[in-house]
C-alpha cells in the first residue's frame, strides 16, 4: 500500500494535537554545541546547501506504529494543513524517512530494523536523512549488521554486500557487484548512501562531520544554527537552509513569504494520544511580518508569531477534535 498524505499526518501526530510553547525568541549569535541536537554533529553541507529530516524514534516509536496501523488511506487531508508550512514539510519529511527504513533498507536485509519484536539486538533512538544519507542512531550490533549484509542472497531482490573499507572508527560495505552504495557500521550509529554519484565520498563526508573531521551545517551557517537550536526539540523536526535547498524533493518550504529565506527548521512534538506542538524558526531577509502572522501555524490554535529582525519565530498547537470534530 503506498502511503498517503493522511498517513503522513499521522506518523508526525499532527491529527492528534493540542498544547503550547512559549516563543524562543531571536538571537544574534551562533547556537553554542550543547543548544544543539546530538544529530546535528551528522549534518554537513553539500555545496553551500542543506536539507534533512530526523525523527525521534524512541518518543515515537509507539504512537507511530498504533497511528499507522489506523490509517485511512482514503481519507482526505484538510487543504488547510497543506498550506501550512509548520505541518506539511514536517509530515512530509517524517514519512520519507520512517519508509526509507522499511523500503530503501530492505534490500540489505536491514528492513525490520524498527521492529519491536526482537528481530534485531541493535536498537535505534533516532533517524536522519538528507537527500545524500540517511543514518539510524542507537546501539549497533556491527557483527550482527555484518553478518546479515553479507549472507548470501535468497531472493533476487535481496544485495549481498561485502566490507571494503573503513572510516574512522566505522566498517565500510559496498555492493558485490555493483559501486551504487555503501553503509558504513559503527557502534552508535549506522550510516547508508545510495542516492549518490559517490557512496564513497558521501560517506567520508557525513561521518567525518561526525567525528569531527569535516565542517558541520551549524558551524558553515550560523543562520541554520540558530533556526535549529530555536526551533529543534520535536519529535519530527525538518529543515534547510541554502539558496537550493528543497531542489532535492526532502524538505519543501515552497511557500512565497519564506522564499527569501536562508534557513528554515520546522519540528512537532507528539505530546500524547490527543496532544502536538509546533514550533518554526527562520532567517529571512526583510520578512512581511504580516503576511506570516497570516501563514505560520494558521492550521492550529494558540498561535504565536514573533518577528524580530530578520529572526522569524512561531509555535502552535493543534487537536484531534479541531479535525475529526470528535467530541468527549
Amino acid at each position: 500500500m503506498t502511503p498517503n498524505r493522511r498517513d503522513v499526518l499521522k506518523l508526525a501526530g499532527t491529527t492528534a494535537a493540542i498544547a503550547t510553547v512559549g516563543p524562543t525568541g531571536a538571537a544574534t549569535v551562533a547556537a553554542q554545541d550543547d543548544e544543539l541536537p546530538a544529530y546535528s554533529q551528522w549534518l554537513a553541507p553539500e555545496n553551500g546547501t542543506l536539507e534533512f529530516a530526523s525523527l525521534d524514534w524512541a518518543s515515537l516509536e509507539e504512537a507511530v506504529a498504533d497511528e499507522l496501523a489506523e490509517a485511512d488511506p482514503g481519507e482526505e487531508v484538510p487543504p488547510e494543513y497543506e498550506a501550512d508550512p509548520m505541518i506539511a514539510p514536517v509530515s512530509e519529511g517524517a514519512l520519507s524517512t520512517y519508509f526509507f527504513v522499511g523500503l530503501d533498507l530492505a534490500q540489505y536485509r536491514l528492513g525490520r530494523l524498527l521492529d519491536d519484536d526482537e528481530t534485531f539486538d541493535s536498537s535505534v533512538e533516532e533517524l536522519l536523512q538528507t537527500p545524500e544519507a540517511f543514518v539510524a542512531l542507537g546501539s549497533i550490533d556491527p557483527a550482527e549488521i555484518d553478518a546479515r549484509v553479507t549472507a548470501e542472497p535468497e531472493a533476487e531482490f535481496i544485495r549481498q554486500l561485502e566490507q571494503t573499507d573503513g572510516i574512522g572508527p566505522y566498517d565500510v560495505y559496498t555492493p558485490v557487484e555493483a559501486d551504487d552504495a555503501a553503509i558504513a557500521v559503527g557502534d552508535d550509529a549506522l550510516a547508508v548512501a545510495s542516492e549518490t554519484a559517490d557512496p564513497i565520498a558521501t560517506l567520508e563526508t557525513v561521518v567525518g562531520a561526525a567525528e569531527g573531521d569535516v565542517e558541520r551545517a551549524t558551524d558553515e551557517s550560523e543562520a541554520f544554527a540558530w533556526t535549529l537550536s530555536s526551533a529543534d526539540g520535536g519529535d519530527a523536526v525538518v529543515g534547510q537552509y541554502g539558496p537550493e535547498a528543497g531542489s532535492d524533493g526532502l524538505v519543501d518550504f515552497g511557500y512565497e513569504e519564506l522564499e527569501d529565506a536562508e534557513a528554515v527548521v520546522s519540528s512537532l512534538i507528539v505530546e500524547d494520544a490527543e496532544t502536538s506542538t509546533g514550533t518554526f524558526a527562520a532567517v529571512i531577509d526583510d520578512p512581511d511580518e504580516g503576511a506570516l502572522e497570516d501563514l505560520l501555524g494558521a492550521s492550529g490554535e494558540n498561535r504565536s508569531v514573533e518577528v524580530d529582525g530578520d529572526r522569524v519565530t512561531a509555535t502552535a498547537t493543534w487537536r484531534e477534535e479541531a479535525v475529526t470534530g470528535a467530541r468527549e
